[in-house]
């Protein structure tokens, strides 16, 4: 474990500006140190039941920079080889956390690149590994699976997306909006709130915005958040600032898509509302917010209000057994070999 905690300690020091993030400087500093003080020493040491695999793929995708940390750290700390295939234009984060990380015993970091046209590089990483996990798109992550190895253990998580449900919104939800700039699956599409308090959801986005300002925009997510404002300002309420928006819609007007730095508010009565509103999508629900006793949405990740970007430093990851997979899942190969 002193091991472990050096290593957190290494990345507790990184500045992570200049990684080409996406996210402003200030984003990409709050999204670290909230990364790397969620990980826990005795969580990343934990006996596993099992034999460990001998090498596990991580492939990463481009809009959370961080995502792949903890998985590193599981893998590594228990005697892993890890190879990690950054995303495009991340692969300076990736060499950075590797670096700091460090040996682990047998545990180590391998940072490797390709594009998605070089499946000679690919096939090797594949050779190598008994296990994958990808972040991503469904159609990358679908190639990918077209050309596992036979035995190799399969643990994709593709697009999902969070919602919060509430009594009435607080300023600690604003950081489930504002880290990472509404990119992920942990950022919220959308707060349902019994009460709405317009000017005051403005205020707090205003001060986050002054705090962690916005990063780059995408411009299809330019021309999505200027979609959305005009709805609002024909089905709903809008408060627009520098960098933000506060929009507020009928519950049945739910999208589950979060854009950078739009607060959507969903006002309800009765959370069957809710539930009637997130349900043609409800198999890729993975992380609900709430301060209601009791509520339960079927998705695999409950939190309260500002703690959907702290996931638990644990095995799970939408609702899969991580690290159980890959110790007790392998299949043996065709040579017989495990």
């Amino acid at each position: 474990m002193d091991a472990v905690a050096s290593a957190i300690a290494r990345l507790a020091a990184l500045d992570p500006a200049g990684w080409g993030t996406g996210l402003s400087d200030a984003n990409a500093r709050a999204c670290w140190a909230a990364a790397v003080g969620d990980l826990d020493p005795a969580a990343l040491t934990a006996d596993v039941a099992g034999t460990r695999p001998r090498a596990v793929l991580i492939v990463c995708s481009s809009n959370v920079y961080t995502a792949a940390l903890p998985w590193m750290l599981h893998l590594a700390a228990r005697g892993v080889r890890v190879i990690v295939k950054p995303a495009s234009g991340q692969e300076a984060a990736i060499e950075a956390m590797a670096t700091a990380i460090g040996d682990l015993g047998d545990g180590r970091i391998e940072v490797r690149s390709w594009r998605g046209g070089e499946l000679a590089a690919e096939a090797d990483a594949l050779a190598e590994v008994d296990g994958v996990m990808a972040f991503g798109g469904a159609a990358a992550m679908s190639a990918i699976r077209t050309r596992l190895p036979e035995g190799v253990v399969w643990l994709p998580f593709g697009p999902r997306f969070g919602v919060g449900v509430v009594s009435a919104l607080t300023e600690a939800a604003i950081d489930d909006v504002a880290l990472y700039d509404g990119h992920g699956c942990m950022s919220p599409a959308a707060y349902f709130t019994r009460h709405v308090d317009l000017d005051a959801a403005a205020a707090w986005m205003a001060a986050a915005e002054a705090r962690w300002p916005r990063g780059v925009v995408d411009p299809a997510d330019a021309a999505q958040t200027r979609a959305r404002i005009m709805l609002a300002r024909a089905a709903g309420r809008k408060v627009v600032g520098a960098g933000w928006a506060v929009l507020e819609l009928p519950a049945d007007h739910f999208t589950p898509v979060a854009l950078p730095r739009v607060l959507v508010l969903h006002p309800f009565a009765d959370v069957e509302e809710v539930r009637t509103a997130v349900a043609p999508w409800r198999d890729r629900l993975g992380t609900v917010a709430t301060d209601l006793p009791g509520l339960y949405l079927g998705a695999p990740r409950m939190c309260g209000p500002g703690g959907m970007q702290h996931p638990a430093c644990g095995r799970f990851h939408d609702g899969v057994d991580v690290l159980g997979a890959l110790w007790r899942q392998r299949v043996p190969r065709p040579d017989g070999t495990a």
